[in-house]
């Protein structure tokens, strides 16, 4: 919180009542239908939610949402918390996916812009490739490899688990 400012952050209050009802980041997304990441960099304001994720994160946490961000008017909030009848919402779509091992990214409603239904797996690939580019050329390898190159890779790789072991 700034020393001139009497609310504090969106974030700073996010994670103020979260604490206060003894939720971990990790439940709190869950119950908001949110990733653990995002709650963290909401809490940490790298990030700021919209009216919609509030509304959600102000559900999971048993509050209005005027609690975490008094800057919204009510009608704003009413119009995000209940979404139109023929509205989708990011959550029902998530859990609504038939595989549970299933997650998905709302990314918007502009056009030309491709929503992606990944798995866990998927998501952890991504976010390590992300992390540790220099992994991309053995990654590419293997994927173009003949059957013989990738058997000898499996190989190598079963190898260094054994040592980790």
């Amino acid at each position: 919180m700034t020393p001139s400012s009497p609310v504090p952050p969106v974030g700073e209050r996010i994670a103020q009542l979260r604490k206060e009802r003894g939720l971990t980041q990790a439940k709190l997304a869950e119950r908001a239908r949110l990733s653990t990441s995002a709650i963290a960099m909401y809490e940490t304001n790298r990030r700021q939610p919209d009216e919609r994720t509030l509304a959600q994160i102000a559900e999971a946490l048993g509050v209005e949402m005027a609690q975490i961000a008094p800057h919204l008017t009510a009608s704003a909030a009413s119009r995000q918390a209940k979404p139109a009848p023929n509205e989708s919402h990011p959550g029902d779509r998530a859990a609504a996916a038939s595989e549970p091992n299933r997650t998905e990214r709302e990314v918007g409603d502009a056009p030309g812009v491709t929503q992606l239904v990944l798995t866990k797996d998927e998501a952890r690939l991504i976010l390590f490739v992300r992390m540790h580019p220099d992994a991309m050329p053995f990654l590419q390898s293997y994927v173009t490899a003949d059957p013989d190159k990738r058997r000898q890779l499996e190989r190598a790789w079963r190898l260094i688990q054994a040592f980790q072991g």
